[in-house]
């Protein structure tokens, strides 16, 4: 019965509790395997079962902040507020009602630390700060106007937010125990990915990922090559919803848009030739170029799902607070830099001067990564750092009560 117990308890801190695949169908995880007999011949001999528990769990630096995060909200009171309606934005220097309940709640969650002015409707600089410190710690746009999303956050309780940490904490149990010395790591929530050379981050760009409806799987893969000025052939899912709902109103799409139509044997097809009703057995590709919607460089990784990194040909949208917004794949900011750096690792004679000769030349040129370059896009929506209690909230509502009830169960 011991025994049991240990097996039972060393795999579940190992590999969680739940199979992803139970709960998600994009969710491209292999299955975690270990032999616990050495593990347990080590607690016995020893004594030391409570270590090799440790052992078992993961040791990546982001998991430890998650737990981090636990401990942290662990050590906050018990409170019930009632949710904040607000009906338009708050600005600084408004005064109404509903300013006394978000003080409180900022207060509650160390961000507002004035207790003399807690119950006064005044939205004063002191709260204005207040809200953007708590809006940075959320994923959004610090700029201390109170709008619908700051005020969702606000109303999450600690209950909640509690909830939201375990399933984390689950979620990243089921990751690699190894992300290996070089990776690209995405998270999505955070609408960020960085480059990870022997612990230390190379680079750390913005992106831009999948919609709810056409959501960015979870991947781990490795990097394959780089293709600067690439074209672009649309995928079924883009010719399907986006390409033939638009080229039949109006065939100047495929001018607009640079694209060329080619049959099945391969031959060119004139838009007044296009056959709208069979658009599916059609092959259309997007000439390369700074216009082109993979920008100037995509990153490619096998993967069952046709995803990878690229540039974009729509690079205002980095500055959006909410960047769910792409078919699937991961559009990343400044990706020349990027490609810079992992070619530079690759090999150190290669310069960005180079690759901006290649760019200026309009030349399409693949360039493969010879070392080991894992890429992982994944998902967690909390953490601890220097600011406080990090939280993010895309498909929260979706994954986390889903994960959290079936771990409960």
């Amino acid at each position: 019965m011991l025994t049991k117990t240990y097996e039972t308890l060393a795999l579940h801190l190992y590999k969680g509790k739940l199979n992803p695949k139970n709960l998600y169908s994009d969710w491209d995880l292999k299955s975690k395997s270990i032999a616990l007999s050495t593990f347990l011949e080590k607690a016995i001999k020893s004594k030391t079962v409570a270590t090799t528990f440790n052992e078992l769990k993961p040791q990546h630096f982001v998991y430890n902040k998650i737990k981090e995060s636990l401990e942290i909200i662990d050590k906050y009171p018990k409170y019930k507020f009632d949710d904040t309606q607000i009906k338009d934005k708050i600005i600084l220097n408004d005064s109404t009602k509903e300013i006394i309940s978000i003080k409180k709640k900022l207060a509650y969650w160390k961000d507002y630390t004035r207790k003399d002015s807690v119950t006064t409707p005044l939205y004063d600089v002191v709260t204005f700060n207040a809200i953007k410190k708590f809006q940075s710690r959320h994923g959004l746009t610090p700029d201390g106007v109170i709008g619908k999303g700051t005020i969702k956050a606000l109303n999450f309780s600690k209950d909640e937010r509690r909830k939201q940490i375990i399933a984390n904490l689950e979620r990243w149990k089921w990751f690699p125990r190894d992300f290996g010395e070089d990776y690209l790591l995405v998270n999505l929530p955070n609408y960020n990915i960085v480059y990870i050379n022997k612990k230390d981050t190379i680079a750390n760009h913005n992106i831009v990922v999948g919609t709810p409806k056409r959501k960015t799987p979870i991947i781990i893969s490795k990097l394959s090559n780089l293709v600067f000025n690439p074209t672009w052939t649309v995928p079924p899912t883009i010719i399907k919803e986006d390409l033939t709902p638009s080229a039949k109103k109006n065939l100047e799409y495929f001018t607009k848009t640079r694209m060329t139509i080619y049959d099945s044997s391969g031959n060119t097809v004139t838009p007044e030739n296009w056959d709208p009703e069979n658009s599916k057995s059609y092959r259309y590709v997007q000439v390369s170029g700074y216009n082109n919607s993979l920008g100037l460089v995509k990153f490619n990784f096998p993967n069952r799902h046709s995803v990878y990194l690229h540039d974009t040909n729509h690079r205002d949208y980095f500055s959006r607070e909410y960047r769910a917004l792409s078919s699937g794949c991961v559009r990343v900011e400044n990706p020349l830099e990027l490609a810079d750096k992992i070619l530079q690792h690759e090999d150190k004679s290669w310069t960005r001067g180079e690759i901006d000769t290649i760019i200026n030349k309009k030349n399409i040129k693949t360039v493969s990564i010879k070392n080991n370059v894992n890429v992982y896009l994944l998902y967690w929506t909390n953490w601890s750092d220097k600011n406080g209690l990090q939280f993010r909230e895309r498909y929260f509502i979706i994954l986390t009560k889903k994960l959290y009830t079936s771990l409960r169960d």
